[in-house]
């Protein structure tokens, strides 16, 4: 039985170790989302000095970049401390991820200097930017799909689909305010203005359905966000194709769209906040546990007459065992016990198991539609608005989800036809 019993303790044991990995990283989420945060600001108002040819905002450019390069080091420091502590939950998904976000950051560094010489567009300079946070929120969609625990994931696939919405709210700021200081909006623009609503909107609806205790909170900040303003803005915005801009407008809009995402981000931190505490008081809980277990072990152990033999003895014959029936007695009852913390312990982990998979089919939807946008993208030569946009009205021609099309373009994978058409 003492087999048995070191066995379930070890198990408790990988439980907690677990979720000390996945501690780390909501630990690093949170530094993360700092970072977005500042990237987002920084690429907004860089939109607005480079579209203004460098006569506006320069001073205000400087300070957010100054914030993301603080920021940034906070994250290399954190990084350097938690490779020397130990291993991240995720393991080389995580780390490829952490390289692949590492490399974009490095190519905005390089960008800045393009950008202060004014030897770039807000074209470019956005796209380096969406490259980098993008692949920012790649690393905290990994670490919700990676995650162990259902309500630590729960939160975890909530603050991510609110850090998206959020992020097509930054790349609304951000075209926007090129606009309006450069005077003029094409077409296309009109276009990826109204996909960038379209995808906060359904980011922020995902956000609210795995908020759960946040929801009455999120309606009340919602109630208390510049929506007016922005909408007014908007029209303008969207009604100007072939028409003048008024460049005085460049800066009232980044503001208004600056206090909605200032808002946005104070949610974001309270979410990140929440995870790292949920994740302390899981832990805390498993080690109670487990402290409880080993001493009940313990008292079992200095009980069991049997010992070592496994809790199978029950079916060897008693006087083969020995002849004392106290003792039978007892060895029996101590096989119960161990057979009822078996049966518990396997039933406590199949509920966490079938919890876990209702929660990430939202993941798995996701990745379905990112890798059939990948697919046309590649074979159809569309970029990455176009290619939601055929996913979309596909779906609402066949009156279906966008997942289950996504789906049916990947089945279809090999036998797409390529764009040949010169780019």
């Amino acid at each position: 039985m003492s087999d048995v019993l070191n066995y379930l303790v070890a198990a408790r044991r990988c439980e907690a170790n677990e979720l000390e990995n996945l501690s780390r990283t909501c630990d690093l989420v949170l530094v993360v989302n700092a970072l977005v945060h500042c990237l987002q600001q920084e690429r907004g108002i860089t939109n607005i000095f480079l579209a203004s040819s460098g006569q506006r905002d320069g001073q205000l450019r400087l300070a957010h970049l100054a914030a993301s390069e603080q920021t940034y080091r906070a994250l290399m420091d954190w990084l350097a401390v938690a490779e020397s502590d130990s291993e991240f939950h995720g393991g080389a998904r995580l780390y490829t991820r952490i390289a692949f976000a590492l490399h974009t950051l490095d190519q905005v560094a390089g960008m800045r200097h393009r950008i202060a010489d004014l030897s770039c567009n807000p074209v470019d300079s956005s796209e380096c930017y969406k490259q980098a946070v993008s692949a920012l929120l790649a690393l905290v969609f990994e670490a919700a799909d990676v995650a162990v625990e259902p309500g630590i994931s729960r939160l975890l696939i909530a603050l991510f689909h609110l850090m998206q919405g959020k992020e097509f709210a930054g790349r609304e700021r951000a075209l926007g305010a090129a606009s309006f200081a450069a005077g003029r909006m094409t077409a296309q623009q009109i276009r990826s203005i109204e996909y960038f609503i379209d995808m906060q909107e359904q980011a922020f609806a995902r956000f609210a359905s795995f908020a759960g205790d946040l929801r009455a909170e999120w309606a009340a900040l919602q109630s208390g966000l510049p929506l007016p303003e922005l909408e007014r803005l908007r029209r303008k915005l969207l009604s100007a194709h072939q028409r003048v801009l008024d460049q005085e407008q460049a800066d009232p809009w980044y503001l208004c769209c600056s206090a909605r995402m200032d808002e946005l981000h104070r949610v974001e931190t309270y979410l990140a906040e929440l995870l790292q505490q949920q994740c302390r008081d899981k832990i805390a809980e498993l080690r109670r546990a487990l402290g409880d277990q080993e001493q009940l072990f313990a008292h079992l152990r200095s009980q069991d007459p049997l010992s070592p033999l496994m809790a199978f003895h029950a079916q060897i014959p008693s006087s083969e065992v020995l002849d004392d029936a106290d003792s039978v007695a007892v060895g029996h009852h101590l096989s119960q016990t161990v057979v009822e913390m078996l049966n518990s312990q396997s039933e406590r982990l199949q509920k966490l198991t079938e919890e876990l998979a209702s929660v990430r089919v939202n993941l798995d939807e996701r990745k379905l539609i990112e890798r059939a946008k990948g697919i046309l993208m590649q074979r159809q030569g569309l970029d990455e608005e176009s290619a939601y946009r055929l996913l979309r009205k596909k779906a609402m021609n066949q009156n279906r989800r966008i997942a289950d099309v996504a789906h049916a373009v990947l089945s279809l994978a090999d036998i797409l036809p390529t764009d040949t058409s010169p780019q």
